[in-house]
């Protein structure tokens, strides 16, 4: 017997069948599996920054048809230099810091250093002029100080926020010299006024409070060790009676140290470190007959350290007595307690 064959059934059969059939024929051999990231080239793998500079880089991915390419970007010490999604570094403050870009598990990096900026004062000698008092900033001319009209001179300087301070002197109408500190190189203050001459040798900032040491003239032609807080005699270290000076502030803790020499009797001199307006440490000259001084002061965890000579052996002394002997013949100008990379 012959079966008639219902061709309409059969097509609707095979046409919902198809779609089995091409999904029974794929199979996961066929789709390519994504593209992994091989690595991230920096485009500098080392940088250095000014404290106000910004650069951006970039990073290339490998290979260049990998499936997902984008780029995060991470500084590993924000407090040195921050970067934006788009590879713009922007320098914070002077330290070391890495910079990096990763894609797909993989990274490059940058070895970033923020440098400092350098500031100096001195003076330039102008011929046949006055000294003009001078701030250099980065090995460039940052202020003058002074019009060169009178003879002047800068011996230090602090920054703080920004903020530059210097101290110094300049002549005045009546040939003396004035004591004078000076903010982003305007005169800030007049610390004397131009009776006797004055010297402004060393300045510290803390708390907003702008601290200057020096020494000026008195009556009888002694000059008098001080301390001056924004413009006004905080301390008169000494009487007045015998020649001293001073010649490095220091604060910590609220407290005002300075360093200095101080004549105690006919031609015998101390070496001086006073605290709040006192004497603190007295260090008696190995020989009266040779030059002695401290010049620089500096405090760390309650110790006091000073730098100097004494008959040019130049010393370090901690406290009460003496921490080194530096050489037998020469100077320390100035010393510094270092305690480790600022966090």
């Amino acid at each position: 017997m012959i079966m008639k064959i219902n061709f309409p059934i059969l097509r609707q059969i095979l046409f919902a069948a198809a779609p089995l059939v091409l999904l029974a024929g794929c199979s996961d051999k066929d789709d390519p599996a994504p593209i992994g990231v091989a690595g991230v080239e920096m485009s500098q793998p080392t940088l250095e920054l000014a404290l106000d500079g910004t650069e951006r880089l970039t990073a290339a991915v490998t290979p260049d048809n990998a499936a997902d390419k984008t780029l995060t970007w991470s500084s590993s010490d924000e407090a040195v230099a921050t970067v934006s999604s788009e590879g713009v570094i922007t320098a914070v403050r002077a330290g070391h810091t890495t910079i990096t870009a990763a894609a797909g598990g993989k990274t490059g990096t940058c070895a970033l250093t923020v440098n400092p900026d350098i500031y100096v004062a001195g003076y330039e000698q102008k011929e046949n002029n006055p000294d003009v008092a001078v701030v250099w900033k980065n090995g460039k001319k940052l202020y003058s100080l002074t019009d060169g009209k009178r003879y002047a001179e800068a011996w230090s300087v602090f920054v703080s926020d920004g903020v530059v301070y210097t101290a110094g002197e300049e002549g005045s109408e009546n040939g003396k010299d004035v004591a004078k500190v000076w903010k982003n190189g305007t005169v800030l203050h007049a610390l004397t006024d131009g009776k006797q001459n004055a010297y402004a040798v060393s300045i510290f900032v803390s708390g907003g409070a702008v601290y200057t040491a020096g020494y000026e003239d008195n009556e009888n032609g002694k000059s008098v060790a001080k301390v001056w807080k924004d413009g006004t005699v905080l301390h008169t270290l000494t009487d007045g009676t015998r020649y001293s000076n001073a010649s490095s502030v220091y604060v910590a803790d609220g407290d005002v140290y300075v360093c200095g020499i101080e004549e105690v009797s006919e031609n015998v001199y101390m070496l001086q470190v006073w605290k709040n307006g006192k004497v603190l440490h007295s260090y008696t000259p190995t020989d009266q007959n040779e030059e002695s001084w401290l010049n620089s002061i500096s405090v760390w965890d309650g110790d006091v350290y000073t730098a100097g000579y004494d008959g040019y052996p130049a010393k370090v002394w901690k406290n009460d007595g003496e921490l080194y002997t530096l050489t037998a013949d020469g100077m320390a100008s100035s010393v510094f307690v270092y305690t480790g990379p600022e966090r």
